[in-house]
């Protein structure tokens, strides 16, 4: 009998302590991104103020959306760590990591689209392989947007049904 209590608090002391680690993890994560997010805002307006000492402005345009949109997913990032911490359901938690896939994956689509305008002469084989990267991100933006609706959707039906 002894022996299940102290077993039983050895256990829950142990919850404790990895509940308080997990904690400090998501601390040190989220002081790391907004220091990525930070430097990242910082390099891309020296790109911005510089843009006219570049040979070619197309790619000082690139070069600064880049940075941009790169600190957009630092900050949903950062978001999703600030809603782990703070909500107690696990679910919760699968709406910030869609958003954060989605501004990827429309980061990278707008980044291609602008080099697939801003070349010249292209390849053939390159353009198919362009194109089909274009398609491959709408029907994975349009997957996640799908799985983003029904998520809010049963949220909204959960939240309405009497309880």
């Amino acid at each position: 009998m002894k022996i299940n209590k102290n077993l039983k608090l050895l256990q829950i002391s142990g919850k404790t302590f990895l509940l308080k680690a997990e904690e400090i993890g998501y601390y040190l994560i989220s002081v790391g991104l907004l220091i990525g997010f930070a430097l990242l805002v910082f390099d891309g307006f020296k790109i911005l103020l510089n843009i006219f000492s570049y040979e070619n402005l197309s790619q000082a345009a690139i070069l600064f959306l880049d940075k941009i949109l790169i600190a957009l997913i630092f900050i949903e990032i950062f978001y999703t760590v600030q809603v782990a911490l703070l909500e107690e359901s696990a679910i919760k938690c699968v709406e910030p990591f869609l958003l954060v896939a989605i501004t990827a994956l429309i980061r990278r689509l707008l980044i291609l689209s602008f080099e697939i305008s801003h070349v010249k002469d292209i390849p053939i084989e390159k353009l198919k392989y362009f194109l089909i990267e274009l398609l491959e991100i709408c029907f994975l933006v349009l997957a996640l947007l799908l799985g983003l609706i029904l998520l809010r959707k049963t949220r909204k039906e959960k939240n309405a049904s009497p309880k």
